[in-house]
Formats: structure tokens, C-alpha cells, sequence
């Protein structure tokens, strides 16, 4: 069995790894939010979220973790929406700015 400071220590780095994932995350979302923009696309899309969820789901190997996936995921999702909503918000005033 580890140790404390040894299992901190991979927290730790399990941490480090889902930063850099979740700030290549929301750099796509934007990416999503400038297309979105340039084709009047609504920001949310129920079905997509809902298929995200079950294939992230479906994708867990450890099946008691289902529900802890879902509730991290919802949350992701809504911060992503939260993001494509204000970097839309900012391009379409500086439309009506122009």
C-alpha cells in the first residue's frame, strides 16, 4: 500500500495532466463558439450533451464511478456553454460597435 505523500504526490500529478487537458478543452471551445457564431448556431445542443455523457459513461471502466462522470461532465458542459456564451456576447458587440 502507498503512503499518503505518495498517493498526494499522484494526485498531484493526475491534476497537473487535467489542467492542461481542461485549458486545451476550453480552447476548442471557442473554437466550437466561433462557429457557432459565423453559422447563428444556438450555443447549447441538448442531444449533443446528452450523447457526450453516455459515451463518456459507457467509456468508464470502473462503473461506480457512472454517476461522478455525469455530475463532472454536466458541469464541464455548462461551463463550455458558459464560455461559448461570452465569447459570443463579445463578438456580437463589437458588431454593433463597428
Amino acid at each position: 500500500m502507498k503512503d499518503l505523500t505518495e498517493l498526494r504526490a499522484e494526485i498531484d500529478a493526475i491534476d497537473d495532466e487535467l489542467v492542461a487537458l481542461f485549458e486545451k478543452r476550453m480552447n476548442t471551445v471557442i473554437g466550437v463558439a466561433e462557429y457557432k457564431a459565423a453559422h447563428q448556431l444556438p450555443v447549447l445542443n441538448a442531444g449533443r450533451e446528452q450523447a457526450v455523457l453516455d459515451k463518456c459513461c459507457a467509456k468508464l471502466q470502473n462503473k461506480d464511478y457512472s454517476e461522478a462522470l455525469r455530475e463532472w461532465m454536466t458541469l464541464t458542459m455548462a461551463l463550455s456553454r458558459r464560455e461559448q456564451d461570452q465569447y459570443m456576447s463579445a463578438k456580437a458587440a463589437d458588431k454593433t460597435e463597428e
